[in-house]
């Protein structure tokens, strides 16, 4: 029998066809990839639930624990109900918590009550591992952590395995602890692999049916329209060939490929554009695009980016491109105030060419014309993109104008999800590397941004100083005057000590009172006197606080990379043992790192 190659079968078994490949294709990759996948994130993300409620549970010994500080309750009976607390709280079926502290006495445990006031060092799992002991060895090596051992569900003898998650609260010498049980989680898992194969196969019938259904929906009426162009091939009669069809393939899809030939380059145009600012890492990167396709493609040749920021109060003209450099068409009050601009405020496109002076911010005398294009995502304004254009008389040049906004606006259209996306990254970002008191960037700004500041160095071969200030006898301010003077002195000392320092230096909060300062590009020697400027500044410093005024002093440890160390952690570290020496010989002083400070061994 002679079998019919792929390209000359008709329409409907080829649809089936590729539809049934493409379900055994989908539903191997869900079966074989995606489900493994999933099974490891249902893992994860119980074994993050649980860490998220042992925090929940350590918030709350801190709470009790901030009202014996603040002496509002005795420390014995803020423990009492601190447990009781958490002897109360059951978040599912099989969980709850339970603490012990540094010498394994158990202080609470409500599926073990027996247990509560032994020393539990000796109690083992079915496996002989020393459970209580392990809480211990891992809290005290990292302060928090994970310890899989096997245990009785609540009603029940028998082991189970079992993953909990332990955290030591210092002060009280507690290790707070919860934990889910692994055949808990498999349950969860065999439920979802169950409905998740009920799905693909549902997901197969359901897209075979709709092959079909499409499938019959096109060749049917093509049928028609080759049964037509037949007719007319063969007919002896005169026929009107400038409506002739040319046919590039052997099936009936090839029939259309002239129609389609246009509008598929189009798109193909458009996916192409999605697909590259996806893949673009700030917004200015999106704009320098449209932009070129703006100029390049379209001729619009001078156009501007505004930027609502956040708030939607003011505005930013982030792009642009003009005969001027500076020249701008609109008032500049509509960079302080958004809801002056019109585009902004009505969320439609604001044009002069339609109706003139349709916008009071646009300068009447100007020789130009606008279409002012609002950016709107999810309802809201993000931005407005202003196009100018001479003004003309002729009937060819608005029609022409027309037709390149409305190609304009497509691309705009299509770059809007992209262009929020960047933004929420952004501001995402921004709020994982930030200080959320002082606005100074924190200890994650450095880990993550610590490398390029030492590359940036090393090229160009220039010092790095570094600066470890804290503040003397901070704990006294919170504990006399409470954590909300705290909390202002803090914001204040970030205040000064940003100012001190220059535009390119990075001012970080580091830690409690502690503040690392980067001071870039530096000759040797020279962060001596930046320091002692904001050791001084801190000191003639009058914090405002309820009836008065408080001085403070500070105290800076400084080191130099790479001419003290090659390695820059290192460095901090050497800037905080010459902080170290600045304490321990009296306080509120600077001291530079010598080496005969560094008696480790080794880093």
């Amino acid at each position: 029998m002679k079998i019919t190659r792929f390209s000359n079968w008709n329409i409907l078994p080829k649809i089936l066809a590729i539809s049934l490949m493409s379900v055994i294709i989908i539903d191997t990759v869900i079966l074989v990839y995606f489900l493994p996948l999933i099974e490891d994130k249902v893992v994860e993300w119980n074994k993050r639930g649980v860490q998220h409620v042992v925090d929940v549970a350590y918030s709350l010994v801190a709470e009790y624990d901030k009202q014996v500080q603040k002496e509002i309750m005795p420390l014995f009976e803020a423990q009492v109900k601190a447990a009781a607390d958490l002897q109360s709280l059951r978040y599912s079926r099989n969980e709850y918590f339970w603490i012990n502290d540094l010498q394994t006495k158990i202080i609470m445990h409500p599926i073990k009550p027996e247990l509560e006031g032994k020393i539990a060092g000796q109690v083992k799992d079915a496996d002989g591992k020393f459970v209580f002991s392990e809480f211990v060895r891992v809290t005290q090596e990292n302060g928090a952590g994970f310890v899989a051992y096997t245990w009785p569900k609540p009603g029940e003898q028998s082991a189970a395995p079992k993953i909990s998650y332990v955290k030591l609260y210092k002060p009280w010498g507690w290790i707070i602890g919860s934990g889910i049980y692994i055949d808990d989680v498999k349950a969860d898992i065999n439920r979802i692999r169950a409905q998740l194969m009920l799905a693909t196969g549902l997901f197969a019938l359901l897209s075979l049916s709709i092959a079909y259904w499409i499938g019959k929906g096109i060749t049917r009426p093509l049928h028609d329209v080759i049964t037509g162009l037949k007719y007319i091939a063969q007919s002896k009669e005169d026929i009107a060939f400038d409506k002739q069809i040319a046919v590039r393939a052997s099936d009936e899809i090839g029939l259309l490929t002239r129609e389609f030939n246009g509008l598929m380059q189009s798109m193909g145009k458009i996916s192409l554009f999605k697909k590259t600012i996806e893949e673009d890492d700030t917004l200015g990167e999106i704009y320098a695009r449209l932009g070129d396709i703006f100029k390049e493609e379209l001729g619009l040749g001078e156009f501007a980016f505004y930027q609502i920021e956040n708030g939607h109060s003011k505005m930013d003209r982030a792009h642009y491109e003009s005969a001027s450099d500076d020249e701008m068409h609109c008032s500049g009050e509509i960079l302080a105030n958004s809801e002056l601009c019109k585009a902004k405020k009505t969320g439609h496109v604001v044009s002069s060419a339609i109706f003139p002076h349709a916008c009071r911010c646009f300068a009447r005398q100007s020789t130009k014309d606008h279409y002012c294009m609002p950016l709107i995502v999810g309802g809201n304004p993000i931005g407005v993109v202003q196009f100018t254009v001479a003004k003309q008389d002729d009937r060819d040049g608005p029609v022409q104008i027309s037709d390149a906004l409305l190609t304009a606006a497509h691309y705009i259209r299509e770059s809007l999800p992209a262009m929020e996306t960047k933004r929420l990254l952004l501001k995402l970002r921004k709020s994982t590397l930030t200080d959320p008191m002082t606005g100074l960037h924190n200890r994650r700004f450095l880990e993550e941004c610590v490398d390029q500041l030492v590359a940036s160095l090393l090229r160009k071969k220039k010092i790095m100083a570094l600066a470890m200030c804290d503040l003397d006898f901070f704990k006294q301010v919170n504990d006399q005057h409470g954590h909300d003077i705290g909390d202002s002195v803090l914001k204040e000392t970030a205040s000064v000590i940003k100012n001190c320092v220059r535009e390119s230096d990075v001012v970080i909060r580091f830690g409690g009172e502690e503040f690392l300062v980067l001071l870039m590009d530096l000759e040797e020697g020279y962060a001596v006197g930046v320091a002692e400027q904001i050791r001084t500044r801190i000191e003639g410093t009058a914090f405002k606080i309820p009836g008065g005024y408080l001085k403070k002093t500070l105290s800076i440890g400084l080191s130099e990379f790479p001419t003290d160390t090659k390695n820059v952690w290192q460095a901090i570290k050497f800037a905080d043992v010459a902080l170290y020496r600045a304490k321990e010989s009296g306080r509120n002083k600077t001291v530079r790192f010598t080496e005969e400070m560094w008696v480790e061994k080794q880093y």
